[in-house]
């Protein structure tokens, strides 16, 4: 695999995975709480999101796409496409900022939450101050990370419990996939789209993708097994993986909240960085002081859900109905073609 197909399965199956799949409470709301129609919602998923990234890549890298706005005018027009464009911008780094906050309200209450919201943004500045050269390697390592933690714990377990098809017997598995998939969509188009215009052929994005989407499915159906196996324990929880990691080992919390709380952190270099640069190229602008904005914007965002709970799922569903126009976009312009 060369370092352009390396690149874009980073960071495709980084957008896939999310910024908090660490934490699980995503899993847990969309595949695990439906059992075994979960389980077949998180593999339709795994093919969704495979087959729209590598088509959608390969119609940038033929039309020569450079950045989401760009994708934007392109299936929307310029009529309405900058203003989607713009929405999508805010709503992904109001995202990445709300998510970060959630978790940080998870793990603790007044100064300690605040502790844990400003660790993130520090270790994305951090990051930032060396572009790529440490985003790259920095996700990439914690996405080995990630698949070892709920590997480790996948071993230790001697029976995965598979639910009957008769639990949860209704569609709410199925938009609860579709949902994960227009938001998910959206955030891999972000952060692949800069460098999938940048390779010479179509194969290293072939490659890419294809090795990015099924480490993502095998994460993710760990991750499911996992989560079923620890059914009882972690249904009520909002931090799952942490508290199965506490019951086996005696710093599994604090193991577990440096990990999620630096993986987040590289998730968000990575994010700003992505939509950041080609901005800056596009308008001809410095790029610190746009980072700078972004990360201000994105840090004023993790502090909503503090004090504001409701804002989560408000940013969260905006996001997911943004990825969404883009999927209905495509899909009925592919019809028309």
């Amino acid at each position: 695999m060369n370092k352009g197909a390396w690149q874009i399965a980073v960071l495709f199956a980084g957008g896939a995975l999310g910024g908090t799949y660490l934490g699980g409470y995503e899993w847990l709301r969309f595949f695990a709480y439906f059992g075994s129609w979960g389980t077949i919602g998180a593999a339709l998923v795994s093919i969704a999101l495979g087959w729209l990234g590598y088509t959608a890549l390969i119609v940038c890298h033929r039309s020569g796409i450079r950045s989401l706005h760009e994708l934007f005018l392109h299936w929307f027009g310029e009529a309405i496409g900058p203003s989607l464009s713009v929405l999508s911008h805010l709503f992904l780094l109001a995202y990445a900022g709300v998510i970060t906050g959630q978790y940080a309200a998870q793990l603790a209450d007044g100064a300690a939450a605040l502790l844990y919201v400003l660790l993130p943004v520090l270790i994305a500045v951090v990051c930032l101050r060396k572009s790529w050269s440490w985003v790259l390697p920095g996700l990439a390592i914690f996405l080995v990370l990630g698949s070892l933690v709920y590997g480790s714990i996948f071993i230790e377990q001697h029976h995965v419990p598979i639910p009957s098809l008769g639990y949860q017997m209704n569609l709410n598995w199925l938009v609860h996939a579709v949902l994960y998939t227009g938001l998910h969509f959206l955030l891999c188009l972000a952060l692949t789209i800069p460098f999938a215009s940048t390779v010479e052929s179509p194969q290293p994005i072939r490659l890419g993708i294809g090795a990015g989407s099924l480490f993502f499915f095998l994460v993710l159906l760990t991750g499911q097994a996992v989560l079923l196996s620890y059914w009882h324990d972690v249904l009520a929880s909002e931090v799952p993986v942490k508290l199965i990691l506490t019951q086996l080992l005696p710093i599994g919390g604090w193991l577990h909240t440096i990990l999620a709380l630096v993986h987040g952190g590289v998730v968000i270099a990575a994010l700003v960085l992505a939509l950041a640069s080609p901005i800056a190229e596009r308008h001809d602008l410095h790029l610190l002081p746009l980072i700078a904005v972004m990360l201000f914007y994105l840090a004023l965002c993790a502090l909503l859900p503090l004090v504001l709970t409701w804002s989560v799922s408000a940013i969260v569903s905006g996001t997911t109905y943004c990825g969404l126009c883009l999927i209905i976009c495509y899909i009925w312009k592919r019809q028309l073609s």
